[in-house]
C-alpha cells in the first residue's frame, strides 16, 4: 500500500475528519460522559483550528480514503523561554487496524517532521495515548525520546462543607481581575520555591535543553498566576501575612462549552516546606467552592508524581486517560524509515 500525505483544510479535511473520529480508538474526552457524543465535534473543531495555523496533515491511501491525520501547532510559550522554535503533535487520528495504522502514522510523522523542519522549528514536543502502541512506536523509529507520562483525572466540584483548616491558617478565593490585586509579597517565597521545586516536568527530562531553563518553566507558570495572567481562579492558603500553598485554574472554554458545563483546569499548584496536607486541602475546597459556578476540574500529574497521584486517588477523582510525551530535535534528518 502507498500512502501519501498532504496538508489539507476546509471539505478534505472535514470529510477525513468524518471517517476517521468515529473508528480512532484512543480518542481523548471519548470516555467522560458529560462530553460524550460531542467529543467529536469537539476534535473536529480543534483539528480545523490547527489547519488555518501551522496546518492538519492527512495521509491517504491509493484510493485516496484517510487513514489518518495530525494537527501541528507552535508552543509560542516554550519557543519562547528556550529561545528556539518549538513545535506540538498532539495524539494522532487514525483507523484502529493496526495493518493500516503503522504505515499512515509512519509516513504522517514522517512528514510532520519534514514539514516542521522546513517551517523553522527546531524542537518537538508529541504527545500519544499509552495505549497507541503504533504511535509511541513510530516516533521512537524517528528518533523522539519519551520524556515522561501523563495522567488526567475528572474530580466532580459537588459543592458541600468547606473543611476547617488549623488555626494559624486561613483560606481566599481569587477570581478574574481580583487575583492581580494579591501583594506580591505575600507570593515571594512561593514563587522563589517553584523555581527548583518542581523536577518531574517533560523537559525536565529533555537532555536537548538547558535544565536550568527547564525547572524554571513552573516559577515563570507561578508568576503568571499570581498577576492573573494563566489563572481565572487562585485558591490560597495563607499563614499571617504569606502564601504557603496554592492552586490556580484556568476555565476551560472549549471543553466546558462541549459539556454544557464549567470545566476547570490546566491548573499548577504548589506547597511551601513544612506544611503537610495543604494539597488536599485545597483539592478538597475547590470541591466544596465550585469556582465560576464549575462542576468538573480536570487534573493532571506526571506518572512519576506519586504523592498526587495518591492523593487524587484517595478523593475518587476518575481517571480518564494517560498520554505519553516524546521530545525530540528538529534539526538533523530522521533516520531512514524501517520497513515491516
Amino acid at each position: 500500500m502507498r500512502v501519501t500525505v498532504a496538508r489539507e483544510r476546509g471539505a478534505p479535511l472535514d470529510e477525513a475528519l468524518s471517517a476517521l473520529l468515529g473508528v480512532e480508538p484512543y480518542l481523548a474526552y471519548a470516555n467522560f460522559p458529560p462530553i460524550g457524543d460531542r467529543t467529536r465535534d469537539l476534535h473536529r473543531r480543534w483539528w480545523l483550528g490547527a489547519a488555518e495555523g501551522q496546518g492538519a496533515l492527512v495521509a491517504r491511501d491509493d484510493a485516496a480514503r484517510p487513514l489518518a491525520t495530525l494537527r501541528l501547532e507552535r508552543r509560542a510559550f516554550e519557543s519562547s523561554h528556550f529561545d528556539m522554535p518549538i513545535a506540538k503533535l498532539d495524539a494522532p487520528i487514525a483507523v484502529a487496524d493496526e495493518t493500516l495504522r503503522l504505515p499512515a502514522l509512519r509516513t504522517l510523522y514522517r512528514t510532520a517532521w519534514d514539514t516542521l523542519r522546513d517551517a523553522g522549528f527546531r524542537h518537538l514536543s508529541a504527545l500519544a495515548s499509552t495505549q497507541d502502541r503504533v504511535a509511541c512506536w513510530a516516533l521512537q523509529e524517528l528518533g523522539a525520546f519519551h520524556v515522561g507520562t501523563k495522567i488526567s483525572w475528572m474530580q466532580p466540584l459537588s459543592g458541600g462543607e468547606l473543611e476547617p483548616l488549623t488555626p494559624s491558617l486561613r483560606m481566599t478565593v481569587h477570581e478574574g481581575d481580583a487575583i492581580r490585586t494579591l501583594p506580591r509579597d505575600s507570593w515571594r517565597r512561593l514563587l522563589e520555591w517553584t523555581g527548583r521545586a518542581f523536577d518531574r516536568g517533560p523537559f525536565v527530562f529533555d537532555l536537548a535543553v538547558p535544565v536550568e531553563r527547564a525547572s524554571a518553566v513552573y516559577q515563570v507558570w507561578t508568576e503568571k498566576a499570581f498577576t492573573g495572567e494563566w489563572a481565572d481562579v487562585l485558591v490560597s492558603i495563607w499563614d499571617g501575612d504569606d502564601i504557603v500553598a496554592f492552586h490556580a485554574v484556568l476555565l476551560l472554554r472549549d471543553l466546558s462549552e462541549a459539556a454544557r458545563v464549567g470545566i476547570l483546569g490546566r491548573g499548577i499548584g504548589a506547597t511551601l516546606p513544612g506544611y503537610h496536607g495543604l494539597f488536599t486541602a485545597l483539592q478538597k475546597a475547590c470541591s466544596t467552592l465550585r469556582p465560576l459556578g464549575a462542576a468538573w476540574l480536570e487534573d493532571e500529574a506526571q506518572a512519576s508524581t506519586i504523592a498526587s497521584i495518591n492523593v487524587f486517588g484517595r478523593l475518587g477523582h476518575r481517571c480518564l486517560r494517560s498520554t505519553a510525551n516524546f521530545h525530540g530535535p528538529l534539526d538533523p534528518a530522521p533516520p531512514p524509515r524501517r520497513r515491516g
